[in-house]
């Protein structure tokens, strides 16, 4: 920053480099607040201090900052477009060529074929389309190919949006119009966009949304992103994968264990193309989640090299918490229940969804080993817990349809078979009920 404020190009005021200096030094180095009046000594020690004269400097160094956000913002394809544009404006053919091909040639050999790609492309046949025309060259202009690049990054930048805006929809359950959403997707769906990458994947996403219990489009989803999460940018392949395992957990959740392999894999290709870091951290969310997949497929060694080797991307505030749990978790996939317990023992986190993961392992710990009156005593403390604890959220009808069927279970007189299968009956009915296989795998 300090070398840009210095080029006479962005800045011609001494003053504004030496008060960046100053604020760089003291606040960001040293952690020291500064009063503005010495400020103004430290920039201006010959003069008395003049409130307007400071906020001018401010002002100055504000602009200076804002040009070389929006700089460091500015894309190397947006800036290549800008001069292919400036020497077609300037008649200049000779550099106009050149910088043409140098820019398809560029475009050509991107990584990414996401909508901002295509976009770029039509971009370039406008420019090529212009130079022509002016030229009088009139026969053979690109308008055919101006049209396909223009419609590719259209049908791209919509299909995204629904997806974004389906994905909203499900968390706000606020139902919003989707303009021309039948007409895009029918245009997706032709054989001619069917061959771009892109379309094929961001339609196969919305049919998630839209057509949910329909399992193929999940299948056609993973097998796609497979091939090609690598055609977008790191921040866009994320959302895709998310999209996935936000299904697949969604399925999970209703009882269909079919979906966890399927969700194990997504959940790896994230972990194996840093698409599940963010900053280089990883979400508390999709830490369980990993975990919990991985345990319930029995990949008791996968999950203890995970749990380690990503503690240390958890958040500071939940690490602790976080990694405690998952341990139990482990413990108690391995019947190691005095660990467990020991371990549970040690947690203390306020969050919710923590405080509820961790009483419903004791309770599981306490039905499986048979200590029917402690089950039903905790069943007792957290239906407390959860009347006292504000917004929780959907996770709410989940934890007391566990609770209810649980104590529903320790009630069960031992030899009445045709109670046990009426409660079975209960737990197959039940939703949701995240703990259904576990349940059925009660005997009586």
């Amino acid at each position: 920053m300090t070398e840009w404020l210095q080029a006479p190009a962005h800045n011609r005021r001494t003053e504004v480099v030496r008060l960046f200096q100053i604020l760089e030094e003291y606040l960001h180095r040293l952690k020291t607040p500064l009063e503005k009046k010495l400020i103004f000594k430290k920039i201006f020690p010959q003069q008395p201090f003049a409130p307007q004269q400071l906020r001018q400097t401010t002002h100055y160094l504000l602009q200076a900052i804002e040009n070389w956000l929006i700089y460091q913002q500015g894309s190397v394809d947006h800036q290549a477009i800008i001069l292919l544009k400036t020497y077609r404006e300037r008649h200049l053919g000779r550099l106009f060529e050149q910088q043409y091909r140098k820019v398809l040639r560029h475009w050509e050999q991107s990584p990414y074929q996401n909508p901002e790609h295509y976009f770029l492309r039509w971009q370039i046949a406008r420019e090529r389309y212009a130079w022509d025309s002016t030229q009088g060259r009139l026969q053979n202009l690109n308008l055919a190919e101006q049209e396909y690049y223009l419609q590719i990054s259209i049908l791209g930048f919509k299909l995204r949006q629904a997806c974004l805006s389906m994905a909203q929809q499900q968390v706000s359950n606020q139902q919003e119009h989707l303009p021309m959403l039948s007409a895009i997707i029918e245009s997706a769906q032709s054989t001619e966009y069917q061959q771009i990458p892109m379309i094929q994947l961001y339609e196969l996403a919305l049919k998630l949304y839209l057509a949910p219990k329909d399992e193929k489009h999940f299948a056609g989803f993973t097998k796609s992103f497979g091939q090609y999460a690598k055609i977008f940018p790191n921040p866009e392949a994320r959302d895709l994968l998310l999209i996935g395992i936000n299904y697949g957990i969604k399925q999970i959740n209703t009882g269909q264990a079919l979906f966890l392999r399927t969700c194990f894999e997504l959940f790896q290709q994230g972990l194996a193309n840093d698409l599940l870091l963010e900053k280089g951290k990883i979400n508390p969310l999709t830490y369980n989640n990993i975990a919990g997949i991985a345990i319930r497929l029995e990949e008791l060694e996968w999950a203890d090299h995970f749990l380690d080797h990503y503690q240390s991307q958890l958040d500071n505030r939940f690490r602790k918490a976080v990694y405690a749990l998952n341990q139990a978790r482990i413990a108690y996939a391995r019947k190691d229940y005095t660990k467990a317990l020991r371990i549970l023992s040690t947690i203390n986190d306020r969050d919710f969804i923590h405080q509820m993961s961790a009483r419903i392992l004791q309770l599981k710990i306490y039905i499986d080993t048979k200590e029917i009156a402690f089950a039903i005593n905790h069943i007792r403390n957290t239906r407390t817990y959860l009347v006292r604890k504000k917004n929780k959220g959907y996770h709410e009808h989940n934890y007391r349809n566990i609770l209810q069927l649980a104590e529903s279970w320790c009630r069960l007189p031992s030899l009445d078979k045709t109670q046990y299968q009426n409660w079975r009956k209960l737990v197959e009915d039940s939703s949701p009920l995240t703990e259904k296989e576990w349940f059925l795998e009660l005997k009586k």
